[in-house]
């Protein structure tokens, strides 16, 4: 009896084995989450927010920030109020997640490079309200109106371009 298709099959699946134990996994998701979050990037100098989208997708809402620069340390907290920075005036959206970037938006000149909305309520099924709350002192800050107010999130960067994506979980 020949060997040698065995043989060859024997090979042929080592060597499919070993191309698949060399091959570098996808980076995964990270997990969703009803904490309080942050991230710190110290490589990250005077990174600038230029525009923030949005849209609805099966499973959960998304956010993507625009980033020129490194990807900014970031918090991520809950609140039931949002307020302005700098003015303290109360941001006219119910309660969620209020995200800050050690970031800004404007040049060191003061022109402003942030494009996106500063109000608006796409009314998704768990991302209802968006609104640009700040460009401070070196912190850009976001506040997302959800429903419930403690949706579940996750947060994780992009590259070519910069980009902070915050998915909500319907």
């Amino acid at each position: 009896m020949n060997r040698l298709p065995l043989r060859l099959l024997g090979l042929a699946s080592a060597l499919v084995a070993t191309v698949a134990l060399t091959i570098a996994p996808t980076q995964a998701l990270p997990v969703w989450t009803t904490s309080n979050s942050s991230w710190t990037n110290p490589r990250a100098w005077q990174p600038m927010v230029t525009d923030l989208r949005y849209a609805t997708h099966p499973g959960f809402d998304r956010v993507v920030i625009e980033i020129d620069g490194r990807i900014p340390s970031w918090k991520a907290t809950y609140r039931r109020q949002f307020v302005e920075d700098g003015s303290g005036h109360v941001v006219p959206i119910r309660g969620g997640l209020a995200l800050t970037l050690s970031a800004r938006a404007h040049t060191l000149n003061g022109h402003n490079v942030y494009d996106g909305p500063h109000l608006v309520r796409p009314g998704f099924e768990a991302l209802k309200a968006i609104a640009f709350t700040g460009d401070f002192e070196g912190v850009v800050s976001f506040a997302f109106g959800l429903e419930p107010q403690r949706s579940p999130y996750r947060i994780f960067r992009l590259t070519d371009p910069q980009r902070l994506v915050i998915d909500f979980k319907h």
